[in-house]
């Protein structure tokens, strides 16, 4: 979006964008409803720019919440591994916890 001049002939409002891999270009106008339709074209621009700042820090909140559950996990694991290790379980090639054998 932005104002040009031609040939000297004052300045008119247009709107630009691509489609199709192509530019095109569309002419608004000039004075009173050019400005009018560029005031709408920037308020449009930072309603999009503040959308798109907050959803970027939703996904920090999402990505450090995302370490924070990774961290509690780990550590659940931890203590499962010692409480069972500790009752006489041992883990097995597939994974599974089982009882040890008592030695005779």
């Amino acid at each position: 979006m932005s104002w040009e001049t031609r040939n000297g002939k004052g300045r008119y409002y247009v709107r630009t964008w691509r489609e199709g891999g192509r530019i095109v270009r569309e002419y608004i106008g000039a004075g009173a409803y050019g400005e009018c339709i560029a005031g709408d074209d920037a308020r449009a621009r930072a309603w999009r720019a503040e959308d798109a700042a907050a959803a970027r820090g939703d996904r920090l909140e999402l990505a450090e919440l995302d370490v924070r559950v990774a961290a509690y996990a780990k550590a659940v694991k931890a203590a499962a591994h010692e409480a069972l290790t500790a009752a006489g379980y041992q883990r097995h090639q597939r994974g599974e916890w089982r009882k040890t054998r008592a030695q005779a």
